[in-house]
């Protein structure tokens, strides 16, 4: 139980914007009662002992049973929306002593995420004056407590500062997407570190306005007292130059496993959609080869597993059953699930494709060549020439990135 009111804290943390919503669109009226009815056995089964992998793992075999195919991406954002949905069960289930935690965390973390904008806040082309910037953090505000509509707020900009600064109803919508973002993620950090959260995964929204930085961090777990730190520095800037020293935009993919002190809280670029979510690392063993992954396999996945670099990559059925022949070669060596994850493990180069730099390319020391796309793995071989000349052949070299040690101290 214990573990489930924690994931309906997180649920206020990181879904403010509503967006789990739209994603339940993807599930018919009938599944998405069924899924409800399916947590709340849950629920009835569960004790102060049950862990959060055990929960989702419960969610994923019922699901399965009942023939409703959740996506892994879709997991965690279906766990906790639903999870809050039988939050007034829970609190009476738990004698009412969780249920003033979690009233205590709802009422309380939009307002973290106000107080983090307006100290954290800073204008997107120069300094204006204290009058001026109140003006736009009162708007920003208003955005926060929904008394301004997400798709308005554009508008409501424009008519404010329309005659200070020439620029379009898309432009303002930036400016506010770009503070709420950041106010938000920075509120999750300083809200996770109350309740003992150690790590958080990065999270992009991978299409084709997807960046190359984005989509580079997709998936990539980064220790919470980094981002920790990074907040406070944000926090307390006191000027411009400050703040942006503090948090550090890329627009180039980043492949290194240590993060400088000034990057790994999104947003990275301007209009950013990237987002931090708290998670839990936990071992999982699957025919025999031991696995680090922030949730357990889904039916369509084959491997998920933390890499050398940090990055929690995911083999799934698409890729195993794609054009690259690894169908065949999984079928024919038996071994080949684990010694991908062995070269998951022991990565000494990555960098961009050739000719598909949304692709990246990694050589390991057991002399694999893998392919992926953001967190996903695309291919795995061991190709005949060597994988090092195969590597330098098919990757964009001058930008690789030599991979030395775990990207965990």
């Amino acid at each position: 139980m214990r573990n489930l009111a924690r994931s309906l804290i997180r649920f206020k943390i990181l879904k403010a914007k509503g967006e789990v919503e739209a994603l339940l669109q993807n599930y018919s009226q009938t599944q998405r009662q069924r899924l409800e009815q399916i947590l709340d056995e849950i629920v009835a089964l569960s004790t102060q002992e049950t862990d959060a992998s055990t929960l989702k793992k419960l969610l994923l075999d019922k699901a399965a049973s009942a023939n409703i195919e959740v996506s892994p991406q879709d997991l965690e954002s279906i766990y906790i929306i639903l999870a809050q949905k039988v939050s007034k069960k829970l609190a009476v289930a738990a004698a009412g002593h969780i249920k003033e935690a979690v009233k205590f965390s709802f009422d309380t973390v939009d307002a973290e995420a106000i107080e983090a904008m307006r100290k954290g806040f800073y204008w997107m082309g120069k300094e204006y004056n204290e009058r001026l910037q109140n003006r736009l953090k009162d708007i920003i505000e208003r955005v926060f407590k929904a008394e301004i509509a997400n798709e308005e707020v554009g508008s409501a900009l424009k008519e404010e500062f329309g005659s200070i600064i020439n620029a379009d109803e898309s432009y303002f919508k930036g400016v506010a997407d770009h503070i709420a973002l950041q106010a938000q993620n920075v509120a999750a950090v300083t809200q996770g570190s109350k309740y003992g959260v150690q790590f958080y995964k990065v999270l992009a929204i991978l299409d084709d306005r997807t960046t190359k930085i984005c989509r580079s961090m997709h998936g990539r777990i980064i220790p919470a007292e980094h981002l920790s730190a990074q907040a406070d520095k944000i926090l307390n800037a006191h000027s411009l130059a400050d703040k942006k020293a503090a948090a550090a935009w890329r627009d180039q993919a980043f492949f290194g496993k240590s993060l400088p002190k000034n990057f790994g809280l999104p947003p990275y670029h301007f209009r950013c959609r990237t987002e931090v979510t708290p998670v839990w690392v936990d071992e999982e063993e699957e025919d025999g080869v031991m696995m680090r992954n922030t949730q357990p396999l889904s039916n369509d996945e084959i491997i998920r597993h933390i890499d050398k670099i940090g990055v929690e990559r995911v083999l799934d059925l698409k890729a195993a059953n794609g054009e690259h022949g690894l169908k065949n070669r999984l079928k024919r060596n038996e071994k080949l699930k684990s010694d991908i994850i062995k070269a998951l493990n022991s990565i000494i180069a990555i960098a961009p494709k050739k000719d598909e730099e949304n692709l990246s390319n990694a050589v390991s020391s057991n002399g694999y060549f893998m392919v992926f796309d953001g967190n996903r793995i695309v291919t795995a071989y061991k190709p005949g020439k060597g994988a090092q000349t195969y590597f330098k052949e098919k990757s964009l070299a001058l930008q690789q990135e030599i991979i030395k040690r775990w990207w965990q101290k």
